[in-house]
């Protein structure tokens, strides 16, 4: 296991916020990228972003959160990481919602849709962040198990597809009864990582 995979499975967000202040600590950087760029993004698809709006969104608000962070602008006495950035991305949402009304309205289209305060932004990025880690908790499942991954992909499909039992039986040549017992089996394994990755969020709590 290299050293990103090993801060990613093991080192909580209060360390790599610490391991951000060395600049030449590219690792630190990326592991703390890849555990907030999937929520952020997430985020903003609920708002009506496309793919790439996201992403670009989801770029802008990192690099500005780090910015403001090795600047000292961010500490846990002014307030919750999350709410630090939720309100970077608010911002960076409502640029692309007006720039997308004013083309809109150019060819007579109305205008973007309204952006949330960041109360209820805060519960969209808590879903989010729920279904990431899920996905994560997934992954290491996948890798670190002998599941088959029939059962993961069973599991798949019903959780984050939201597939019917019927049509998941059908695609993997499973009995209904044997997609049950499997997204059953699958979720009392995931239980323990779920779990102890949620740990490694401990800033946000």
């Amino acid at each position: 296991m290299d050293r990103h995979d090993d801060l990613m499975r093991t080192t909580t967000t209060t360390a790599l916020l610490e391991g951000l202040y060395d600049v030449q600590d590219s690792v630190v950087w990326q592991v703390f990228d890849d555990r907030y760029r999937p929520i952020i993004v997430g985020v903003c698809r609920r708002l009506g972003l496309n793919d790439s709006e996201s992403d670009d969104v989801a770029q802008d608000t990192l690099l500005q959160f780090l910015r403001d962070y090795r600047e000292g602008r961010y500490s846990r006495e002014r307030g919750r990481l999350r709410s630090w950035v939720v309100g970077i991305a608010r911002h960076r949402v409502i640029d692309f919602q007006r720039s997308r009304g004013r083309r809109k309205e150019k060819v007579g289209h109305s205008s973007a849709m309204e952006v949330p305060d960041e109360r209820s932004l805060e519960d969209i990025w808590d879903q989010e962040m729920e279904r990431s880690i899920l996905r994560q908790s997934v992954e290491e499942l996948r890798r670190t198990t002998r599941t088959t991954e029939k059962s993961i992909r069973a599991f798949e499909m019903i959780v984050f597809d939201r597939r019917e039992v019927e049509a998941v039986g059908e695609i993997l040549e499973m009995k209904a009864h044997d997609v049950y017992v499997a997204k059953s089996r699958v979720t009392t394994k995931l239980r323990e990582i779920v779990e102890r990755l949620k740990n490694l969020y401990e800033v946000d709590s």
